[in-house]
């Protein structure tokens, strides 16, 4: 299947939760940069960055499109995008707009070059649906370019019990919500179906070492935003979790024994249009 009934965002967005998505983007910089690379943004395009949160990914493609371009980031949570909109000014990005809607039903006010969205699809009921309705705004030529994570593909070696554990508690709670766990392996399937050409992939997984991990920061921040529906679906409870302090004993597992975290894998697609 290439349209799983997911329930939507889960991960929040307080103070802990934009934490998380620092934290992403700094372990993920470099696999979106590759991604960005493959889409060709050129100098002058416009662009919309799907879900664009705290506004890495935008600022990312209006360093790429210049001063005569423009980029416009859509995300639904208000409080990102307060935080996008301080880092834009503060870049002196004067082109880059920020606009607070559902992604599944915005629409830029006129055709664009390009369509971005990295972590996006994984949350969606209907991933295919939206890759179709924003190509169909894309200029002919244009950029299609999405891309997300695989994340039975967190690891670490050697393998540290609290790991081990979150895993099995993730992946099992987004079975149980109907969220794929694998959405970056299933990006061309998406775009096949949505009638777009077969996208030009690029992948990145980063490794890190030690009890200084970011990744470990990323990992209780899920825990902590999940609790909820790790209870809700049976997985784990509050004591079993312990995301008080769950991201001290990762590292403190990881010091010990000097363990390599393998981030999941990051999948990027971008497709031209005819």
């Amino acid at each position: 299947m290439v349209s799983d009934r997911a329930p939507g965002y889960v991960l929040g967005d307080d103070d802990p939760a934009l934490a998380r998505l620092d934290a992403l983007s700094r372990v993920y910089a470099p696999a979106t940069a590759a991604w960005l690379d493959t889409a060709g943004l050129a100098p002058g395009a416009t662009v919309v960055d799907l879900g664009c949160g705290l506004g890495a990914v935008t600022l990312a493609a209006a360093e790429r499109v210049g001063p005569t371009g423009r980029v416009i980031g859509v995300d639904a949570a208000a409080r990102p995008l307060e935080v996008a909109r301080r880092r834009a000014a503060a870049a002196g990005h004067r082109t880059v707009v920020l606009e607070q809607a559902d992604v599944t039903t915005w629409e830029p006010p006129g055709p664009v070059d390009a369509v971005l969205g990295r972590l996006l699809l994984l949350h969606l009921a209907d991933p295919v649906a939206l890759v179709a309705r924003m190509a169909g705004l894309v200029r002919p030529g244009g950029v299609v370019a999405f891309s997300d994570v695989v994340l039975p593909t967190r690891a670490a070696h050697p393998p540290l019990p609290l790991l081990t554990a979150f895993n099995g508690w993730l992946l099992t709670t987004f079975e149980r919500l109907g969220v794929p766990v694998d959405a970056g392996l299933r990006l061309t399937a998406v775009y096949r179906t949505a009638g777009l050409p077969d996208p030009v992939l690029s992948a990145g997984q980063p490794l890190e070492r030690g009890g200084g991990a970011t990744g470990w920061a990323i990992v209780a921040g899920d825990a902590t935003s999940l609790l909820p529906a790790f209870e809700r679906t049976g997985v784990a409870t509050a004591a079993e979790v312990g995301a008080e302090d769950l991201e001290q004993r990762l590292r403190a597992q990881a010091a010990a024994a000097d363990a390599v975290l393998v981030n999941p894998l990051l999948v990027g697609a971008a497709a031209r249009l005819p």
